[in-house]
């Protein structure tokens, strides 16, 4: 029932597709998240893989099933005898040509066949669940790719914002640095060494506002759309320190994954399905057991002896025969064809299982890694958080030093330029901590959202 429903779903889904594409929000607009991921998961070209993959399962599940139903045939033909027939009024051979047909109807319906069928239908329903866990796998893996796209979004923003606040300041001191040399406070190297940083820090709004563009650009491809540059995301303002932190150990976590990982579930439904089919390999060892049915006529429409002729219908209803009977097929030697395919059918059973070990085996190794890269990125963005407080403290009282001529334009800009590039690492090592703890969500099945 449930893969009926699933089935549904999917192909309103397709259906609609048309629809959906045509309500696209536009990229002049801001996206967030959740429907960056959506429209990802309606256009992308792995997801539809995925789709049809589905419904080509579907189909076979459904072909196993109609297995199980009888058959029921019918047939006709019509023909020209040349040279002797039976005539039609004495029943004795004549040379004569005539011309005439046959009618039937048959039925069959196999009882007994080792099972084989009814562990094909459990192997194509357990493939089934396993390419409706690949779909959700997936999409699992593009809102992964979206989602890293978008905080590279973020990340460059305010690298950019951080990069035109740093211009704004170099402006502000090349404007007090004018005035104090004016005063005779300052030399005029220390005018052009505030000119050189602003110039510099220009720079670095050019550099920024191309890397955010280029980061616009992958998130646009991302979503299967045109690159626009008036694409913008709407920025939660995210903080670590209002984010949930590590509570679980890696061990825990891998735990909850095995319970809520697609690919996981996959590779077990995979077990489930060659164990199945390897039962429907033996089965054909069995003997099989059918019952048949089935009613014929025939009829002479013309003949050249001149033998009066029934009309059809009668001709029908006299020649009318039935026949019922039982079959049974006992597999005594067939060129080993059932022995390969049992062994055939065996080999993808270990196959799976170690597709099973190895994906979990995977997915353990990618837990452990992430869990050690969250707490890394932790200590990192505290570091940074702390060394740009340290920094910021240094570079106001260099600030106050300098506009009392206590400190040459060298040191300044040293601790300047100091600050900027610590408050850029925090940047990068907080939305760096931000994803990979995202990460450690995803994988304890909580959903991809700020």
């Amino acid at each position: 029932m449930n893969n009926n429903k699933n089935l549904l779903l999917l192909l309103l889904g397709i259906a609609l597709t048309p629809f959906l594409q045509a309500q696209v929000k536009s990229t002049s607009e801001a996206w967030t998240l959740q429907e960056c991921i959506d429209h990802a998961w309606k256009n992308n070209i792995s997801i539809k893989r995925a789709d049809l993959n589905v419904l080509q399962n579907q189909a076979s599940y459904q072909q196993s099933k109609a297995q199980l139903y009888p058959s029921l045939n019918a047939s006709a033909s019509h023909s020209l005898n040349l040279g002797r027939n039976q005539n039609p009024t004495t029943g004795v051979l004549e040379d004569f040509n005539a011309q005439g047909g046959n009618m039937g109807l048959s039925a069959n319906v196999v009882l007994f066949n080792g099972f084989a069928n009814y562990n094909t239908i459990k192997s194509n329903s357990m493939m089934l669940e396993s390419a409706l866990a690949d779909l959700a796998q997936a999409k699992n893996d593009v809102g992964l790719n979206v989602a890293q796209a978008y905080l590279q979004v973020l990340v460059n923003e305010e690298l950019l914002n951080s990069s035109k606040a740093q211009l704004e300041n170099s402006k502000e001191q090349l404007r007090r640095t004018e005035i104090l040399v004016k005063a005779g406070s300052l030399a005029e190297a220390d005018r052009l060494q505030a000119m050189s940083q602003m110039a510099l820090n220009e720079a670095q709004v050019i550099s920024n506002e191309n890397n955010l563009g280029l980061s616009k650009l992958q998130l646009l491809q991302l979503l299967q759309l045109p690159y626009d540059p008036n694409f913008n995301v709407i920025n939660p303002d995210l903080l670590p320190e209002d984010l949930d932190p590590v509570t679980n150990s890696s061990g825990e976590i891998y735990e909850m994954a095995l319970t809520n990982q697609p690919n996981i579930k996959s590779a077990e439904y995979r077990i489930q399905a060659s164990e199945a089919s390897l039962a429907a390999a033996k089965g054909n060892r069995m003997p099989s057991l059918s019952l048949g049915a089935g009613m014929n006529s025939r009829y002479i429409s013309s003949t050249s002896s001149g033998a009066p002729l029934d009309p059809l219908g009668d001709q029908l209803n006299t020649n009318l025969g039935q026949n019922i009977g039982v079959s049974l097929s006992i597999p005594i030697f067939n060129n080993l064809r059932v022995n390969q395919a049992i062994q055939n059918s065996s080999i993808n059973k270990e196959r799976a299982v170690l597709n099973d070990i190895d994906t979990k085996n995977t997915l353990r190794q990618q837990i452990e890694q992430a869990y050690y890269n969250a707490t890394a990125a932790l200590k990192t963005y505290n570091s940074t958080e702390k060394q740009v407080e340290a920094l910021k403290l240094t570079y106001e009282n260099m600030e106050k030093q300098r506009d009392l001529g206590a400190v040459n334009s060298t040191e300044f800009t040293l601790a300047q330029n100091n600050l900027s590039a610590a408050e850029s690492d925090m940047i990068r090592a907080k939305y760096d901590y931000i994803f990979k703890l995202k990460i450690l969500d995803f994988y304890q099945g909580k959903p991809l959202e700020f």
